[in-house]
């Protein structure tokens, strides 16, 4: 039975006539071709001498700003107390941190910091974490509060305070 349907079918498709699709075929190819567009219009190329007057040379990496005298630029802005070395949770963004949770004892309240590696550590009051200098200033049972310092560029730095607030998501 399946030889038969099989034979059926090369048959019927051996006997579909294709003179539709050669007469469109033929009435393409007879169809006169259209141009294609003009190309635009283009501007005559000016070179424009180059000139170092004032201007800093395109060929030497630029220096950052520096103020006029070190001792006034320090006293007029913050700057935070850096420790010689980064701590382990100052190599990770506090997006790749979560605040899971506080443990407290005689010492004082403690905030449970889990990593993207699903490490968790125990932090402090003044233990640094994030890549911004993170100094924890605050410990509550919902929150863990950070004063960060990011650079202006110009040798001064700007203080902010973050939050991270009790993550229960896995």
């Amino acid at each position: 039975m399946r030889r038969f349907c099989l034979l059926g079918v090369l048959l019927l498709t051996a006997c579909i006539d294709d003179s539709d699709l050669n007469r469109y075929v033929a009435e393409v190819k007879a169809r006169p071709a259209v141009p294609p567009d003009p190309l635009p219009e283009m501007n005559d190329y000016v070179p424009e001498a180059y000139r170092p007057g004032s201007q800093r040379s395109p060929f030497v990496e630029p220096q950052p700003e520096r103020p006029a005298s070190p001792q006034a630029a320090a006293t007029a802005c913050a700057q935070p107390q850096l420790p010689a070395s980064r701590g382990e949770l100052e190599q990770y963004s506090l997006d790749n941190l979560s605040f899971r949770g506080t443990l407290g004892d005689g010492q004082g309240l403690w905030a449970l910091i889990r990593t993207q590696d699903g490490i968790t550590h125990r932090v402090g009051m003044g233990q640094r974490l994030g890549l911004n200098h993170g100094e924890v200033v605050g410990i509550t049972g919902n929150e863990l509060t950070l004063k960060e310092y990011i650079s202006d560029g110009k040798g001064c730095w700007d203080s902010r305070e973050t939050r991270l607030t009790l993550s229960r998501t896995q």
